[in-house]
């Protein structure tokens, strides 16, 4: 009834590349380009890994398909592009492929979905599903529990906040306490320019490469794939809204807000889409809090950056969502006062059978 294709061939994959235009009727999350890198080993992270792709067929068309990805130095494999109908038993099946080859490699679980790489994509979300924020996870309502009906639980939780715009009765007076004394120390909150914004991109490199080293399937990348991979962001951030804290010409905080572009920024992009991405930027109704860290070495002053960038909303007058925030995270307590509604996504992992 079901066939699987496991060897990373030309067969393999066609078949895999043609599932979620089957899948998706409207928003079609896939990015050819990249699954195209991946599978060829020409993506700018393909040396870091090995892959490995799974195809499941019913009378020889496609019906669900994942990515085993495998870093020697782990002791779990990474499931992601995971994609498939409403069919549980072919899942089932997909995932014995999976767990037998992560078995040879000498794995102990899997954790996903993730996209080979967490600066890809990863995560699912678990609700909301009539409409996309930019830089938020696509996938069909039922992939969850096609997940946990195959033996995966929850591993992290995250959530995505929405904030109606800030008011002038809206003050939170310990926090602007927080923002004053480091103003008083000499740290300055400030924008990068066109003439500086490549050397403030860089700097952020350093710092966030070190702030996000505890986040699960975290691995470090060098600054030149770093900046192929995120060197886009300039084009569709606006940079009033790129905060910087800086003292002694060291940057100690960054927060990157971008505009809401929905799903312009989900799939392939077109010309029709681009020219509509443009004139969003330049009327934006409401900012996606992308990237927020500061440096562990100076307490308090990721709420300060918060602050800071309360009183940047404030004058833009915009609604805001802060953006898939791991649960227990300070970030996900900020602008409490302000919470309208609220999104859910999850990393499963499931532990592989010894037997």
């Amino acid at each position: 009834m079901y066939q699987s294709y496991t060897t990373n061939d030309k067969i393999t994959r066609n078949l895999f590349l043609q599932l979620p235009k089957k899948l998706y009727k409207k928003q079609n999350p896939q990015d050819i380009k990249t699954e195209k890198a991946i599978l060829c080993g020409t993506h700018p992270l393909s040396e870091e890994f090995k892959v490995y792709p799974f195809v499941v067929t019913k009378q020889g068309i496609p019906v669900c398909r994942s990515l085993l990805t495998i870093y020697e130095e782990d002791d779990c494999g990474y499931v992601g592009f995971f994609e498939a109908e409403d069919d549980p038993q072919a899942v089932s099946y997909l995932f014995e492929q999976i767990e037998a080859k992560a078995k040879q490699e000498k794995k102990l679980k899997l954790v996903g979905p993730m996209d080979a790489s967490i600066f890809i994509r990863y995560r699912f979300k678990l609700d909301h599903f009539e409409s996309t924020y930019t830089g938020e996870p696509v996938n069909l309502p039922y992939y969850p529990k096609l997940w946990e009906a195959c033996g995966f639980q929850v591993k992290e939780s995250y959530v995505s906040n929405q904030l109606r715009k800030v008011t002038a009765s809206d003050f939170d007076e310990q926090y602007e306490k927080i923002y004053q004394r480091y103003m008083k120390r000499g740290y300055q909150f400030v924008s990068p320019t066109n003439k500086n914004f490549s050397k403030a991109f860089q700097e952020v490199y350093q710092l966030l490469m070190d702030l996000y080293a505890t986040f699960p399937g975290y691995k470090r990348i060098d600054e030149a794939k770093f900046l192929t991979l995120f060197g886009s962001l300039k084009l569709i951030v606006n940079k009033e809204m790129v905060r910087l804290v800086y003292k002694e010409n060291r940057l100690y905080a960054f927060c990157i807000c971008i505009p809401n572009y929905g799903e312009l920024t989900v799939g392939k992009m077109t010309v029709s889409k681009l020219f509509r991405l443009l004139r969003k930027k330049k009327k934006t109704s409401e900012y996606i809090v992308m990237y927020v860290g500061a440096s562990l070495a100076t307490p308090g002053l990721g709420c300060a950056l918060i602050q800071d960038l309360r009183h940047i909303l404030y004058q833009n007058q915009c609604t805001t969502i802060g953006a898939l925030i791991q649960e227990g995270k300070l970030t996900g307590r900020m602008y409490k006062d302000l919470y309208v509604d609220q999104r859910r996504y999850a990393l499963y992992e499931k532990e592989i059978s010894v037997q």
